[in-house]
């Protein structure tokens, strides 16, 4: 998945509808697309870029604070480490942002 600035997106695509200057059915029809998938973003889900973080250990138990939130875990289930804070979501890659 990539993701984009919708804003920005739709600024663009509003652009192109400015720069066609053409006329008739043809050139109407270009401009009443870029209208229409410009309109269109703003129907769009929106994504939320996730967090990323760590877990802050406790070596005398198996719990680990998230770096993001905050929250206290059991950080293991069986012998993997959680890939994610079941509290924030936040990617647990060892990253902070």
């Amino acid at each position: 998945m990539r993701l984009i600035d919708a804003d920005k997106a739709k600024a663009e695509l509003l652009r192109m509808v400015g720069d066609i200057h053409g006329w008739g059915e043809f050139f109407d029809g270009i401009r009443s697309g870029y209208q229409s998938a410009a309109d269109r973003l703003d129907t769009m889900p929106v994504v939320e870029e996730r967090k990323r973080g760590h877990w802050i250990e406790h070596p005398e138990h198996p719990i680990g604070d998230c770096s993001v939130c905050g929250e206290r875990v059991p950080i293991y289930s069986g012998s993997k480490k959680y890939k994610s804070c079941p509290y924030c979501g936040a990617i647990m890659d060892g990253e902070t942002e």
